[in-house]
C-alpha cells in the first residue's frame, strides 16, 4: 500500500531529526515506522529471532591486474585507430 501525504511528512520529518519515532501520533506510528526502515534500507527486523544460521560467507578471490597494464609497468597504452 502506498503511504499517504501525512505519513510522508512525518517520514521525512524523522529523516531530516526534526521530530523522532516518539513523536509521531499513534494512529499513525506503526506506518511511519515501517516507511523509514524501507526508505532507510533496513532489512532486517531488528530484535527478531532468526532461527536459521546464517550463511557462511563466501570467499573472495584477489582480482589480477590485466595482462596489458602489467607487460607496461603500469605505463599507458598508445591509442590505437589514429
Amino acid at each position: 500500500m502506498k503511504p499517504n501525504t501525512r505519513i510522508l511528512n512525518y517520514v521525512t520529518l524523522v529523516q531530516d531529526g526534526v521530530l523522532t519515532l516518539d513523536d509521531v501520533p499513534q494512529d499513525i506510528a506503526k506506518e511511519v515506522t515501517k516507511w523509514v526502515r524501507y526508505l532507510s534500507g533496513v532489512t532486517d527486523n531488528g530484535m527478531v529471532k532468526d532461527e536459521a544460521p546464517a550463511p557462511a560467507p563466501t570467499p573472495t578471490v584477489p582480482k589480477t591486474m590485466p595482462t596489458n597494464v602489467a607487460q607496461t609497468n603500469g605505463e599507458l597504452l598508445p591509442k590505437g585507430g589514429e
